[in-house]
């Protein structure tokens, strides 16, 4: 039986008087793949930074396994326009334990999956589409047990988004994706929350 990950219990979020939402309750176990669908301004960005831990629901409980390892892709990421791609993705493994070597290698096995011609490309420099897919690298090749995703495939062209499909229906983890794009939920989820 796959192991529960993340718990989630009458969750309910509000701004105001307003509830966004109430009265949630799922569990995220290892292996899902979950899509997560509903009308704009429903909550789901919200929603997802609730799972990620990087705020507070009004009410309920989110308990997440002891030292769960978590990767988030915010919709528009946001990069030192001074740093080059090579820095971004070695400074998301500064905290691995791993020697040089090994950084090295991750770092480059992850350029080149990831089409990363040019290791000093600024980021500044970088479209709206080519830095989607940087933040996704930097969450990837910390290799997440649980990677929240919100809209990843936004200013991506076709060629990227079947990059993204190629990585994500390959990903060990568990995942939570925010899309409107049903053939993209279809291709890379096993379970759609509403």
């Amino acid at each position: 039986m796959a192991e529960l990950l993340l718990s989630c219990q009458d969750l309910g979020k509000s701004f105001g008087s307003n509830p966004l939402f109430e009265g949630l309750s799922f569990g995220v176990f290892e292996g899902d793949h979950i899509g997560l669908v509903g009308p704009n301004g429903s909550g789901k960005t919200t929603l997802l930074k609730i799972l990620a831990g990087l705020e507070e629901p009004s009410t309920g409980t989110r308990a997440a396994r002891k030292r769960l390892r978590f990767g988030f892709v915010a919709q528009d990421p946001k990069f030192d326009p001074d740093h080059t791609v090579e820095q971004v993705l070695r400074a998301a493994l500064k905290d691995s334990h791993l020697d040089p070597h090994e950084v090295d290698v991750k770092v480059a096995i992850m350029m080149g999956t990831s089409g990363f011609d040019d290791p000093d490309a600024k980021t500044a420099v970088l479209s709206g589409g080519w830095k989607k897919r940087l933040a996704i690298s930097v969450e990837l090749i910390r290799e997440p047990e649980l990677l929240l995703l919100d809209e990843p495939t936004n200013h991506l062209d076709l060629a990227t988004i079947e990059w993204l499909e190629g990585k994500l229906a390959g990903f060990r983890g568990a995942l939570v994706v925010i899309s409107p794009d049903r053939a993209f939920l279809a291709n890379v989820t096993n379970r759609i929350f509403w």
